[in-house]
């Protein structure tokens, strides 16, 4: 019988090894709030992690920070309501706070990476990283932060109306960018390995998904001097797909790294410092950019795909297996 002083987590200790058991509750730091975990979606840094590409920070960890869960102990304002965590979790008194680059705190906790995540039955969160998505299925909440990072992306670097656009991966990320860009009004090509089962997802979903030399063909076409795409999304975990975003990519593009595979990628640099390419690197987004995620999912014009749900805790290595497979866009659990 289990003891009810202690909570159910997915604890990874190292590749392949992730052990569901009983631990003690995590302990808020004053004037934080506990949250009861709903859903949580695993990520390809999830992916990693588990299966050993991206080195674990601390061991064990709780991995997670996909998750939508309904708020146990913290304000009044907050209490039994539905929200999503921003992942980072900052000082608020250092430089890089003072200057608003809070994602990038040194002193920072990031949830599910350093700090344990929502693939338990409670997690902590700080209250200003919280946000309330009463209205949405908690299932697809968890989709709140993917699109954060990729809206961050372009806030960063935003899109020039005229933009040729190339997506690298056929994954949730790739599903994701090519929607926002659709709503700026692109047209973006999907660069997948042929055969994939996803890549005929996104082709019945109407976008254009084309093999990594066709995608090359396509970018000798894209003008009258064939040079390429004017900006190139890399959002397919590979670290060998770099490379070909340095080869679409048009002199003085830009190419959008979103992947965080864990390993070293080999490029072309020379090609790189001849195109006179900006490489651009986002890694997750702000406030705003959750708050504008929020929206889009609220409305319906962007619409994640989740391939399967996993019922219960006890079943998380199973989740993660299966979202190594080649036909899941998104695997949640339902905590």
């Amino acid at each position: 019988m289990r003891s009810l002083s202690l909570v159910l987590a997915a604890r990874l200790y190292g590749p392949r090894n992730l052990v569901v058991e009983d631990v003690e509750p995590p302990e808020p730091p004053a004037g934080w709030a506990v949250v009861r975990s709903i859903a949580v979606g695993i990520c390809g840094t999830d992916k990693a992690f588990y299966t050993g590409t991206y080195p674990l920070f601390k061991a064990p960890l709780v991995p997670g920070h996909e998750v939508a869960g309904v708020v146990e102990e913290g304000p009044e304002e907050l209490q039994g309501r539905l929200v999503v965590p921003e992942i980072n979790f900052p000082c608020g008194r250092c430089y890089y706070c003072r200057i608003g680059l809070y994602t990038h705190c040194p002193h920072k906790k990031t949830l599910g990476i350093d700090f344990d995540g929502g693939l338990a039955e409670r997690f902590v969160a700080p209250p200003q990283a919280l946000h309330v998505v009463e209205g949405l299925d908690p299932l697809v909440a968890t989709e709140v932060e993917p699109l954060a990072a990729v809206l961050n992306a372009l806030e960063q670097y935003p899109l020039p109306p005229t933009a040729r656009c190339a997506i690298i991966g056929s994954g949730n990320l790739a599903l994701l960018t090519a929607q926002v860009l659709r709503l700026q009004g692109a047209e973006p090509l999907i660069v997948a390995r042929p055969g994939s089962p996803k890549a005929a997802r996104l082709a019945e979903m109407g976008f254009t998904v084309v093999s990594a030399d066709e995608a090359r063909e396509a970018a000798r076409r894209s003008t009258p001097e064939g040079l390429g795409f004017d900006v190139v999304f890399e959002a397919s975990g590979d670290p060998d797909a770099l490379n070909l975003a340095v080869e679409l990519a048009r002199p003085r593009g830009v190419i959008h790294l979103k992947s965080t595979p864990g390993a070293p990628a080999r490029v072309n640099a020379t090609l790189a410092v001849v195109k006179e390419l900006r490489v651009v690197g986002t890694r997750c987004g702000t406030f705003r950019e959750f708050e504008k995620a929020i929206e889009l999912l609220r409305s319906g014009r962007v619409t994640p795909l989740i391939t399967s749900v996993v019922e219960g805790l006890p079943r998380a290595r199973e989740a993660f297996e299966k979202s190594l497979t080649r036909h899941e866009f998104k695997v949640v659990v339902r905590v």
